[in-house]
């Protein structure tokens, strides 16, 4: 092998220098003397040991020294230039053997020093990435954020606990619109799976392209998932907003009313309130509690507001139709009494009508009735207790009875829809389903009469004019619950002669249990208790006021049969019969 290394390079010493040597020269020395003139020996500079190169020096490589050189031991040296590597093109014979290695060497090491720096770069940014992988595996990314917390670089523990320590001293702030309050965790009854938000951000993150996604900003707040307890959420809420809003100024829808001055129906404007909405509120706070954020701002948009404004058109086509019903304006009279009883016009019908959801009106019939029957009432007089001075100067109060007037409601119910209907003008008649002889509200409605005075047990007859006509002692009935005489004001329901006054069926001997024939019958209770004669009974008993206690009747009023034949001839079928202690 050495062999063969020596001839390649003899072969090259040959064809590299100019000529031969004049002796042959000793490797070593040539090596001194290229060490003692300051020059490297041919075989230093081309990585050969000064042994090897003496070893390697073939018989022919001996050349003329060069002129004016010697060796250390005497020995003439080389010229310099004959060891150095011929350049391309030069000599006559080709390239020497140093300089074909030399060219080879220039053009391959820079070669391999970019090779081993991109290797090194290479390497560098496989342990880089291979860091960030390993590092990003198991934390999050710089610059992000998971509702309002920080978990930059945290690892997924790391992040678990801060949401686990701020879940316990949790709360939300709500303010704004004059609302103030707190809501801590246990108000909201906040929970939170710590574990299963932070395994669902870190889904986010991926490890192999941290290169690219580390730089920008994460918000993994889609995934923090708390929850509450929404009923007690919404109750605490709406307790709190209930609590303010007791004081707040409410909203008020557009509407339609009537105005007294205008006589008119107009559209009232909307009102914008203070109230805050409860739902809205407790709404926004489970939103917060959701993302785990620590306050919620109370914005205008969370007022109640009115749900109908006054552009609306349905209230326009609304207030025109009612004006429409309240064109009626009719005086309500008695042709029998003479009375105004009252008048239905835009300001009673508006008390009637009433707005639907579409704001059309409608006419309340039953509202209509009520108050007819409220004017009937205060026209009736049947029943009621009036008072008054008799003829001979004694006030009297009496009650109860069926005289007097009645006014015909149902007739005057159909009466004033149809006039609203029709938006009738004018009078209206009042049509009476009772009259008595003269009308007035509390005191005597009547002219003619007949004045039975228990206390005195007397009875007169006045005509229209006030005059006593006739007067009688009486016999009024047992004072017991069954027999006493009825107190009251009645009308006589009829005359008759020759009449039989019986008693009720004894269920023993099926007979009734008096039969008293009477000449003169005159009834004012139904056909059951009347004045008329009474021919049994002593003639001493109708001057005696306590005879009545003994002697008393079956409830009719027992008269002389003189008294009863002139009584019978002066009053009247329908006069009132007024009986009182």
């Amino acid at each position: 092998m050495k062999g063969q290394r020596d001839n390649r390079f003899d072969h090259a010493g040959q064809q590299g220098f100019e000529g031969r040597a004049a002796g042959r020269q000793d490797a070593g020395g040539l090596a001194g003397g290229k060490r003692a003139s300051g020059q490297q020996a041919p075989a230093a500079r081309y990585g050969y040991s000064a042994q090897g190169a003496h070893r390697a020096a073939p018989q022919g490589a001996r050349g003329k020294a060069a002129p004016g050189a010697t060796g250390a031991h005497g020995m003439a040296m080389p010229d310099q230039t004959a060891y150095m590597p011929a350049m391309p093109g030069a000599g006559s014979g080709g390239k020497g053997a140093g300089g074909g290695k030399s060219s080879h060497a220039s053009t391959k090491m820079p070669h391999k020093a970019v090779f081993i720096a991109l290797g090194i770069f290479i390497a560098i940014l496989a342990i880089a990435y291979g860091a960030g992988v390993f590092v990003f595996h198991e934390r999050f990314y710089p610059q992000t954020t998971l509702g309002s917390l920080d978990i930059s670089m945290n690892t997924r523990e790391e992040a678990a606990e801060q949401i686990t320590a701020v879940e316990s001293n949790y709360e939300v702030a709500v303010s704004g619109e004059g609302l103030d309050f707190v809501v801590s965790a246990e108000d909201g009854g906040v929970s939170i799976d710590a574990d299963a938000v932070i395994s669902s951000a870190a889904s986010d993150v991926n490890p192999w392209l941290w290169f690219i996604q580390m730089w920008g900003t994460h918000d993994e707040t889609s995934h923090l998932a708390a929850s509450s307890d929404e009923g007690a959420l919404a109750d605490f809420v709406r307790a709190q907003v209930d609590e303010f809003n007791a004081d707040a100024e409410p909203s008020e829808d557009a509407s339609i009313v009537y105005s007294s001055n205008s006589g008119a129906y107009e559209i009232k404007q909307e009102v914008y309130g203070t109230q805050v909405a409860a739902d809205q509120v407790a709404s926004a706070v489970a939103t917060a509690i959701a993302t785990m954020q620590d306050t919620v701002q109370v914005t205008e948009d969370m007022l109640v507001k009115p749900r109908v404004l006054s552009d609306d058109e349905r209230l326009a086509n609304g207030r025109d139709a009612a004006n429409a019903m309240i064109k009626c304006d009719v005086t309500l009279k008695s042709s029998d009494t003479g009375v105004q009883a009252g008048e239905v016009n835009g300001d009673v019908i508006s008390q009637w009508i009433s707005f639907g959801e579409d704001f059309q009106p409608t006419l309340d019939e039953e509202a209509m009735g009520a108050w007819i029957d409220d004017l009937s009432s205060a026209y009736n007089t049947i029943g009621t207790t009036r008072t008054y001075t008799r003829g001979d100067g004694k006030e009297v109060t009496a009650e109860g009875g069926d005289y007097g007037w009645s006014v015909d409601s149902e007739t005057l119910k159909s009466a004033v829809k149809d006039a609203i209907d029709n938006g009738t003008q004018g009078d209206l008649e009042v049509s009476f389903t009772s009259t008595g002889n003269g009308y007035t509200k509390a005191g005597m409605d009547w002219g003619a009469y007949c004045d039975v005075d228990l206390t005195e047990q007397h009875a007169y007859y006045y005509d229209a004019s006030g005059d006593l006509l006739w007067e009688s002692g009486i016999v009024s009935g047992v004072p017991d619950a069954e027999n006493s005489t009825p107190t009251g004001i009645y009308w006589l329901k009829n005359l008759q002669q020759d009449v039989s006054l019986k008693g009720p069926i004894d269920p023993k001997t099926n007979k009734p249990e008096w039969d008293s024939p009477v000449d003169y019958w005159m009834p004012f209770v139904d056909n059951l208790v009347g004045l008329h004669d009474a021919s049994w009974q002593p003639s001493w008993v109708f001057s005696d006021a306590s005879a009545y206690k003994t002697y008393g009747s079956h409830g009719c009023v027992n008269l002389p049969t003189k008294k009863a034949a002139q009584l019978f001839d002066i009053i009247q079928i329908g006069d009132p019969v007024i009986v009182h202690w």
